[in-house]
């Protein structure tokens, strides 16, 4: 007599590990892709261990040769399984289209410079402001997520926005740029040790303080200047000329002094700041290039620092004015 109630088909089910060998996926990358991107969603056994369908492991397979192939994974991981294997099929063509006769070294220089950019603001900034000489590849939130999210791209420039750096700053660089290919790094960055930006150009870091000029962003990634000779002096494209200082740091110290007797204590901060500023613009006019892009990036933070000097001059005139603060005069 047949069985009145049809056997149920049983699913086969792979733990992680399986999965990290069928697919080449380690498991500590596939656990960051299922928190961070919901790439697949594993169901749990009854001892709590995660289990993947075959279907799971279909999905991860093709994510991982997409990602092998230069796709970041914050930009696929959401696709379905028909549109991930369309990608694989035309990435798999690419070579064959690629193909061509070796370029000359003019037709180098004209290919754009492939780049990786670490950082939200800073690619979202690029974005707005595009540049043909660049081709972004591939893009990470921040720099503790970079290493997992740019697995298997490969670029010529790294450019990368820290807000300080830290003791372990370069040597995470170093890998990076290792892990991607790259031979040019670019730091912007906000804040750093003299010691530590010694470090990262010696490591040869490109280093520019945030926000960076986006005008010189392709001379910085390694791109060729379509109006100069190899060799020749970039001139900055629109930045007006600072005047000269209004207050000296003799004058603004008497300012500080001058501000302790008052409840406000912004003439002491502005005072404060506009020192920092004067010799940070004194600094930047005279620092040692070691090339024409350092000269103009140099050129350019003494002018924009030069430029926010006086606008800080103006209000620090409006406050000593509504405090009533007399200077002894010259």
């Amino acid at each position: 007599m047949e069985d009145q109630h049809p056997k149920q088909m049983v699913v086969p089910a792979y733990r992680s590990g399986a999965v990290a060998r069928l697919t080449g996926i380690p498991v500590e990358t596939l656990r960051v892709w299922e928190r961070r991107y919901k790439v697949v969603g594993p169901r749990q056994s009854a001892t709590g261990r995660r289990q993947y369908a075959p279907d799971d492991v279909t999905r991860l397979t093709v994510i991982k040769r997409l990602v092998d192939a230069g796709y970041a994974i914050g930009s696929i991981a959401a696709l379905d399984l028909d549109q991930l294997q369309s990608m694989l099929q035309q990435t798999s063509r690419a070579p064959l289209r690629a193909q061509r006769a070796p370029t000359t070294p003019v037709e180098d220089a004209m290919q754009p410079v492939r780049l990786a950019i670490v950082g939200e603001a800073l690619a979202l900034r690029v974005q707005r402001r595009p540049t043909p000489a660049l081709q972004v590849v591939a893009t990470s939130q921040n720099a503790a997520q970079a290493p997992d999210e740019l697995r298997g791209v490969r670029v010529d420039t790294l450019l990368i926005e820290l807000p300080s750096v830290q003791r372990e700053t370069p040597q995470n660089l170093r890998n990076l740029a290792r892990q991607l290919g790259a031979q040019r790094i670019v730091v912007e960055y906000g804040y750093a040790s003299w010691q530590l930006e010694q470090d990262l150009r010696s490591l040869g870091c490109h280093l520019a303080r945030a926000p960076m000029n986006m005008d010189e962003l392709g001379t910085l990634c390694g791109a060729q200047h379509p109006n100069v000779e190899p060799g020749g002096i970039i001139t900055l494209r629109s930045s007006h000329t600072a005047p000269p200082r209004h207050f000296d740091n003799k004058a603004l110290a008497e300012i500080a002094s001058a501000s302790a007797a008052l409840n406000c204590e912004c003439p002491h901060h502005i005072a404060d700041l506009l020192v920092r500023l004067g010799n940070f613009e004194t600094y930047s006019a005279e620092c040692e290039s070691r090339s024409p892009a350092d000269a103009a990036l140099h050129q350019y933070l003494a002018q924009i620092t030069g430029n926010a000097r006086a606008m800080m001059e103006i209000a620090l005139e409006r406050v000593i004015e509504a405090e009533g603060i007399a200077l002894t005069k010259a």
